[in-house]
């Protein structure tokens, strides 16, 4: 999946470009953008954890200058992060029952490409979604993840001014490019 982002967020070339990946945990698409060219990449996540991680991973592919983290949450704080000519949101809107307004805030931000992995709107997504939603419950944890409804998602992007380029969808997770217009 990390490479098929990175491909598609790099569709219509990475040189130079700055880079926003949304909910990135260790970065891994971001760093994939700078090994493809990529200018800079900024790598915002929720939790802090995942700094170290990021850092070590830059540095060791050589691009700890081109690659920084910050901690934020855009669902409640849209400033945390600026715009950039890349944004990748992967598997993060599923993380929050405010998916498709994090979405359309990815979507403002993305100068040019935004690229969203999110889980299929279908009955088996749903019960694999509420299995480990039950799980997580039994284990006595607050986290959740949602299925949005992709009609939802997709008017939210455009909204903002986008419009699909191209998409791919696997058994659970749906993978889309939106370009700006």
């Amino acid at each position: 999946m990390t490479r098929s982002l990175a491909k598609r967020a790099a569709a219509r070339g990475a040189d130079g470009a700055t880079v926003l990946e949304i909910g990135g945990g260790i970065g891994q698409v971001a760093l994939e953008l700078v090994k493809a060219g990529a200018g800079e990449a900024v790598v915002l996540d929720l939790l802090p954890d995942y700094e170290p991680h990021v850092r070590g991973l830059a540095q060791e592919a050589g691009f700890s200058d081109r690659v920084s983290f910050r901690t934020g949450d855009l669902a409640v704080d849209p400033a945390a992060a600026g715009p950039a000519d890349i944004v990748v949101m992967n598997k993060v809107v599923c993380c929050t029952p405010d998916g498709v307004d994090l979405a359309a805030i990815g979507a403002s931000l993305a100068r040019r490409t935004l690229v969203v992995s999110h889980p299929r709107d279908r009955w088996w997504t749903r019960a694999a979604f509420a299995t480990v939603n039950l799980y997580l419950r039994l284990r006595r944890r607050r986290f959740r993840v949602f299925v949005h409804p992709q009609q939802a998602l997709e008017a939210a992007v455009e909204a903002q001014g986008l419009e699909r380029a191209s998409e791919r969808e696997g058994p659970l997770f749906r993978l889309v490019a939106f370009e700006r217009i």
